[in-house]
């Protein structure tokens, strides 16, 4: 196990849901920043493009504080999604939403990822390395592929790691994408959205063990485009997604880009926390 001090960050978030009061932001989010120099250190090193060659074992540090990050970051943009009571939603342990603390408000999110030291995601063309679907406009024509209309919230990159992806509307035709199953089909590597049902592996798990979860880093190197690198190269001996017989080659390939089902809805219970894939990119 590799020490690390990113385990702070689950501490902020239990501060947050137990102490903060509804739309905080810059007041708790900024002095917490100040106090843990050593935080912020540790993470701008992990960012860097290199670190991609690095393989971080499963069940690390490291990674589990990566994973306590992500929760905040999700913790953050909530105020940029609409509400839903869809119980689908809840929590399948307590029955209540995954997150019960307070909604921060609007600015928090760029106001903490700039204390940071990370780049907005600022990719004019729709990308799934870059972009989560949030809305989607039916093209007339069935053909035409997936074009970025409006941003909903800001994506950012430490480094060349992902930090969180830019939530967007997008336009396109149903071929690529039908508008309700790209919008609200399980969202998988995700804790929670506010409008949308996820999948990560700590749901289902209670107290401690849900924040033994890894977290899945993906970096944009040079002009690559690296998905899920700490299982890059290794072949998983009892991987579930070798057993999805009905799952097509390119919906196991979408279902590790895009985090979720484009045409045909594939439920949520299926396995892309294994793999890995390199893509060469071009910006547009």
């Amino acid at each position: 196990m590799s020490d690390t001090n990113l385990w702070e960050f689950r501490n902020l978030v239990l501060d947050l849901r137990d102490e903060a009061p509804h739309g905080f932001g810059d007041d708790r989010l900024l002095p917490w920043l100040d106090e843990h120099p050593e935080v912020l250190a540790e993470l701008r090193e992990l960012g860097q493009p290199d670190n991609h060659r690095r393989r971080i074992p499963r069940g690390d540090h490291v990674l589990h504080g990566l994973y306590a990050l992500s929760r905040l970051v999700d913790i953050l943009i909530a105020p940029y999604q609409p509400g839903n009571d869809d119980p689908d939603l809840l929590s399948w342990t307590t029955k209540g939403p995954w997150w019960g603390g307070p909604v921060p408000s609007v600015g928090a999110w760029t106001s903490f990822h700039a204390a940071l030291g990370a780049t907005p995601i600022a990719e004019d063309g729709f990308h799934p390395f870059f972009h989560e679907i949030v809305e989607v406009i039916p093209d007339e024509d069935p053909d035409a592929r997936p074009v970025l209309v409006e941003e909903v919230w800001p994506g950012a990159l430490l480094g060349g790691l992902v930090l969180v992806r830019g939530g967007v509307v997008v336009r396109a035709g149903g071929r690529h994408l039908d508008p309700a199953v790209a919008s609200r089909s399980c969202l998988y590597s995700t804790w929670w959205r506010r409008n949308r049902v996820c999948r990560d592996l700590s749901h289902g798990w209670g107290g401690n063990s849900q924040w033994g979860t890894d977290f899945r880093r993906d970096y944009l190197v040079g002009d690559e485009l690296h998905y899920n690198v700490d299982r890059a190269g290794q072949q998983h001996p009892n991987n579930p997604a070798d057993d999805d017989t009905d799952l097509t080659a390119d919906e196991r390939r979408d279902l590790l880009r895009h985090r979720h089902s484009l045409v045909r809805d594939l439920g949520t219970e299926r396995w892309p926390f294994h793999d890995a894939l390199v893509e060469q990119w071009k910006r547009q």
